[in-house]
């Protein structure tokens, strides 16, 4: 069953409580533990929040367990990777139960190719001058699994960029020498997983480089909701992203994208003012009941 969603979109921090729906930790290219984040996310005055790791749930439990000692409401999630000819296609996924195995399976299938793909770019530093190693990689990831930001971490401390930003420019993007894409995974294939572990999935950041057109071919290959706040949507994108929302009864979410403090992203969690509404019709259209008082 469809349910409503409310219009407006987002929050003003007076009106109401307020979360944060996009948020990495050391589970993958964060720079923070979860229980840390959600630490975060109690001193920016939030009231909840869901972490979203990339195409892991690693992070999820000991996420929730801090936002329980701190009064926050948790929502399950990570952002799962997807890909179209030429481009990638990132996907919110929440409120599914993170122990269901076919959903584990998809997961560790993801966070292999993540590793062939970073050795792969590794090789393709080295052939482009940039004098970097795989064990400077594994230093950056620690127990996650690689990500083109712990590269581009790893490409910096060797010197051969002044920032991350320099080394996606350089080496990283598309189009650039060391650039690998991942395997091919199409958006359906993450909406039949997600779905069968009982979970929701929405567009992440459509500002950047998909349209209406898209959303609405997703949305008739199951396609639940659209990221309507993000940094990278702009106020036009916004409000294009609401009014489809509501004249499609799909769900809303948002979020600072937050890596953590001292990554030139993102400012603080919070920054967005997301409705505490958009958690809760979420978990209501999902199987996780996320809109419960912390215990």
């Amino acid at each position: 069953m469809t349910v409503p969603v409310a219009g407006g979109a987002a929050a003003g921090r007076g009106t109401g409580p307020c979360v944060d729906l996009h948020l990495h930790s050391t589970a993958s290219d964060g720079t923070l533990a979860p229980a840390d984040v959600a630490r975060a996310v109690a001193d920016a005055g939030l009231d909840g929040f869901s972490l979203t790791d990339h195409d892991t749930t690693q992070g999820l439990a000991e996420a929730e367990k801090a936002a329980r000692e701190l009064g926050l409401r948790f929502l399950p999630g990570a952002e799962l990777s997807a890909n179209e000819p030429g481009r990638s296609v990132h996907l919110l996924a929440y409120g599914f139960d993170v122990a269901d195995s076919g959903l584990q399976a998809f997961l560790s299938r993801y966070r292999e190719d993540r590793v062939r793909r970073a050795r792969e770019i590794v090789e393709r530093l080295q052939a482009a001058g940039a004098a970097v190693t795989w064990e400077d990689v594994a230093l950056q990831t620690g127990a996650a699994a690689p990500t083109r930001a712990h590269v581009g971490r790893a490409v910096v401390a060797c010197g051969a960029a002044s920032d991350i930003n320099e080394a996606f420019r350089r080496y990283l993007s598309r189009g650039c020498p060391a650039f690998v894409g991942k395997e091919p995974t199409p958006p359906k294939i993450v909406f039949d997983h997600v779905h069968a572990a009982g979970g929701v999935v929405c567009l992440a950041h459509p500002g950047r480089m998909h349209g209406e057109d898209e959303v609405r071919r997703w949305v008739g290959e199951g396609l639940d909701g659209v990221e309507v706040v993000h940094p990278a949507n702009p106020p036009a994108v916004r409000s294009r992203m609401n009014a489809l929302a509501g004249e499609l009864g799909l769900l809303r979410c948002g979020g600072s994208d937050w890596h953590g403090p001292d990554t030139g992203r993102r400012g603080v969690p919070g920054w967005a003012h997301v409705p505490m509404r958009w958690l809760e019709e979420i978990g209501r259209r999902s199987c996780r009941e996320a809109d419960r008082q912390p215990a």
